[in-house]
């Protein structure tokens, strides 16, 4: 076996590094470049080209260098492109964010950039971008559309006896959430501040935060129809100031008319006038430097060479001056001359009727609204009220009334030849539905709403523009809108003006000593004898505490009581001894009322109802208070001797009642009061 020498195996080991060393690639030196600093951080804020640049010098002695593109990330500029020589030492190179670097989300960014020198290893500069996120900004929207700062007004309007306007503001972030304050003032000097702004401070977030702008209405209706409300709201967040520019215009009110009273009359004379009160919604508008003549323009006459006319420039020939008194945006108060300005007569003459043209009299508006009064000879109802309590409906509303209960119904035309009242004749222990008024019958008849005949009423009283009547007791509750037409010599009152009323099972009034409906209550001090008259209750002749007193009261519906009228030997008690209405041996039939067999109008003599009983009265009480404190009430019913709707209450003066010359008294039935302002004198 050959065995090599030492000598032979180290000098192979030699040669085989030797060939071993030839065949690897040599490494490049060390580049001779150097950087100072030698790493660079920048910056990037969102906007290309307004971040400055960060120098770095490279020193080379006299080599030339370039930057190698592929280390430059795209979102890197400098200011040496590939291939630019520098033989210069000292050459200062500028690394700056790319616009490119928009791109990037908030955050830090590195790179390793690359300077070659021919033969040399290349010179690494680290290089470190922080991207810091574009500052949120602010939008304002006013629905779909943007708002420029400070630039085109948002606009709203608001017209005269409208509600209140409102503005939606949209505060829109572009990105992250931005606190903002906003405060509202109006352009002009005010004592008020009508901007109202929802909130004073909030946060926009980039889904969009709402601010809702309101006007305070007292500041609305105080200013003139026509002119521009102006003010701003200053919304500020960072350092940002944005102003939102607003207008109010005050727009022009269109008058509406909901009723006239009278919208009858009857033929005036020569040197008369008409006062009519009108009520609607925007007459004009009770503002800065308006007068009533200008709020409103009504024109009075008909239509041709007579008219029409401003009512406020006619003067009659017997010198009766037209006139318009606006109240508020809701009522106004005509005075209308018998004449018009052709001095034709218009209210002389029945069937003449007067016509009115309503506007405000502003640019644009240019129909009036139509009113009509018409002059006529028929029976005219202007109301109807409780005939103790006096007391009118609330407007719009038509009055309720109870069956047998005492009503006055105001108007005219109820009989023009009556020179004295007429006081209803009784006979047979009946007042009449129809009496013979100025030579001619009249009467008062209720209808349904469908206008089928319910029932005539019973007549107490007439005059020719009042007549005092009873409802007759077929009307209910259920009965609404009912129409009440007043007949003279057979001619109705007008039916397309009927006069509505709803029925009730109750609708209480106290009678007063003044007749009026207020003041001292026709209220008797009790003898010993509770179902007989006393001394008058007066400041001169008061009530004890604890004393019974008399009330005499209208309205409280049909009693219900249910003894016999059959005589007793044991004292009367109340409720137990007053007779019923109806059935076997009650009242209407012991009193021989058969024709028809009702109470109606019926006068209540004593002989009809017989020994130890009382008159119809209620097994449930009303309620009485005097003085603030409840009462016991120990009779409630009709009054033996008067008319079937005349009702004595007898109540006992509370211990707690407050004391004086006008103690209030309230009675209450079916849970309707009667009229306030009723009093009695207390001891």
């Amino acid at each position: 076996m050959f065995k090599p020498s030492a000598n032979k195996i180290l000098l192979a080991a030699s040669a085989l590094l030797l060939g071993a060393g030839l065949g690897q690639a040599q490494t490049p030196p060390v580049s001779p470049l150097t950087a100072t600093p030698s790493s660079v951080s920048i910056t990037y804020a969102g906007a290309p080209g307004a971040d400055v640049p960060v120098a770095l010098t490279i020193t080379s002695g006299s080599d030339a260098f370039v930057i190698d593109p592929t280390t430059v990330p795209f979102w890197l500029n400098t200011n040496i492109s590939s291939g630019s020589a520098v033989p210069t030492p000292g050459q200062a190179v500028d690394f700056v964010a790319s616009a490119a670097a928009s791109a990037l989300a908030a955050g830090a960014y590195t790179a390793s950039v690359g300077v070659a020198v021919n033969g040399f290893q290349e010179l690494i500069i680290p290089v470190t971008l922080t991207v810091s996120g574009a500052a949120s900004t602010l939008t304002v929207m006013n629905g779909s559309t943007a708002v420029v700062n400070g630039g085109a007004v948002v606009s709203t309007a608001y017209t005269y006896g409208a509600a209140a306007p409102t503005l939606n503001l949209t505060l829109l972030s572009s990105d992250d959430p931005i606190a903002f304050t906003a405060v509202s003032a109006p352009t002009v000097t005010s004592t008020e501040n009508w901007i109202q702004l929802s909130s004073a401070s909030g946060i926009a977030y980039n889904y969009g935060t709402g601010l809702t702008i309101t006007f305070a209405k007292d500041a609305l209706i105080n200013s003139k129809v026509g002119v521009t409300l102006a003010g701003t709201v200053t919304i500020t967040y960072q350092s940002t100031t944005f102003v939102v520019n607003l207008n109010v215009v005050i727009g022009e009110p269109l008058p509406t008319v909901t009723k006239v009273f009278p919208q009858e009359t009857p033929a005036l004379g020569a040197g008369s006038s008409l006062t009519v009160v009108v009520t609607g919604s925007g007459f004009g508008t009770i503002a800065q430097g308006y007068s009533s003549a200008t709020q409103v323009l009504v024109t009075y006459g008909a239509a041709g060479a007579d008219g029409p006319t401003d009512l406020t420039t006619i003067l009659s020939a017997d010198s009766v001056q037209g006139a318009v008194n606006v109240v508020n945006s809701t009522t106004m108060i005509l005075t209308i001359p018998w004449e018009d300005a052709a001095a034709v007569s218009i209210l002389g003459t029945a069937g003449q009727n007067v016509t009115l043209g309503i506007t405000n009299n502003l640019s644009g508006e240019t129909v009036p609204v139509p009113v009509t009064i018409y002059v006529t000879s028929n029976p005219i109802i202007y109301s109807i009220t409780d005939a103790a309590a006096l007391e009118e409906p609330a407007p719009g509303t038509p009055p309720s009334v109870a069956p047998y209960e005492m009503i006055s119904i105001f108007g005219n035309n109820f009989c023009p030849s009556c020179s004295a009242p007429v006081v209803a004749p009784v006979a047979s222990s009946r007042y009449p539905t129809s009496i013979t008024a100025g030579g001619s019958p009249l009467t008062v008849t209720f209808y349904t709403s469908a206008g089928v005949s319910i029932a005539e009423a019973y007549l107490l009283f007439a005059t020719n523009t009042q007549i005092n009547a009873l409802v007759p007791s077929t009307v209910t509750a259920a009965d609404t809108n009912m129409k009440v037409v007043v007949s003279y010599n057979s001619v109705p009152s007008n039916d397309n003006l009927s006069y509505k009323a709803n029925g009730a099972a109750a609708h209480p009034g106290i009678f007063t000593m003044s007749s009026t409906g207020q003041g001292q209550g026709a209220i008797l001090l009790a003898t010993t004898n509770p179902l007989t008259n006393g001394s008058v209750n007066s400041t001169a002749n008061k009530a004890a505490l604890s004393a019974t007193v008399l009330i005499y009261a209208s309205g409280l519906g049909v009693p219900n009581s249910a003894a016999k009228d059959i005589a007793a030997t044991s004292a009367a008690k109340f409720p137990g001894s007053c007779v019923s209405l109806t059935g076997t041996s009650n009242y209407i039939t012991v009193a021989g009322l058969t024709s028809p067999a009702t109470a109606d109008g019926a006068v209540l003599n004593p002989t009809d109802i017989l020994t130890n009983l009382l008159p119809p009265c209620f097994t449930t009480s009303p309620t009485v208070t005097i003085g603030g404190a409840a009462a016991t009430v120990t009779y409630a019913g009709w009054v033996s001797g008067s008319v079937a709707g005349l009702y004595q209450i007898n109540a006992t003066v509370p211990t707690k009642a407050t004391t004086g010359n006008a103690v209030p008294v309230t009675v209450t039935m079916g849970g309707v009061s009667s009229q306030a302002g009723v009093t009695m004198a207390i001891q």
